[in-house]
């Protein structure tokens, strides 16, 4: 019998990978419902495969509905990346306590117990967390 290695769906592959690799806690959540359940249920946001994590954001801040988020992703990751194709962009649920690393390429990212966003977004960091909690409806940039 063989057993296979297949990762579930609402799970990063990098961070699960990871995590079976050096041993260390990986909590993944199924669905922003689920990440609001847990004080310390965060969403990431990343692009390329996780080769870019844009923004960790916990849940407990997200006002906007979730296509705006995923709107949001999809802005963040043409910004990043100067295309449209947006094939590696996705956002997890996870639980990340403050104070702990989301392993992915460019440095990764911080779970702070607030907004965390990656420093390629410094110019438009207020954006991003004006269209997190439903103040603005989408990114304005050029």
């Amino acid at each position: 019998m063989s057993e296979s290695h297949d990762i579930p769906e609402h799970e990063s592959p990098v961070r699960r990978m990871m995590a079976d690799a050096h041993g260390t806690p990986f909590h993944p959540l199924r669905t922003l419902d689920e990440a609001r359940q847990h004080d310390d249920g965060v969403a990431i946001l990343q692009g390329d495969w996780a080769g870019q994590i844009y923004a960790v954001i916990p849940v407990q801040m997200i006002r906007c509905s979730l296509e705006t988020l995923q709107r949001l992703l999809l802005d963040l990751d043409t910004e990043a990346w100067s295309c449209n194709e947006n094939e590696g962009a996705s956002i997890y649920y996870e639980r990340k306590p403050a104070g702990t690393g989301v392993a992915g390429g460019m440095g990764g990212g911080t779970s702070t117990g607030q907004l965390w966003i990656h420093p390629e977004f410094d110019e438009i960091a207020e954006q991003i967390r004006r269209v997190i909690v439903s103040e603005q409806e989408t990114l304005d940039v050029p």
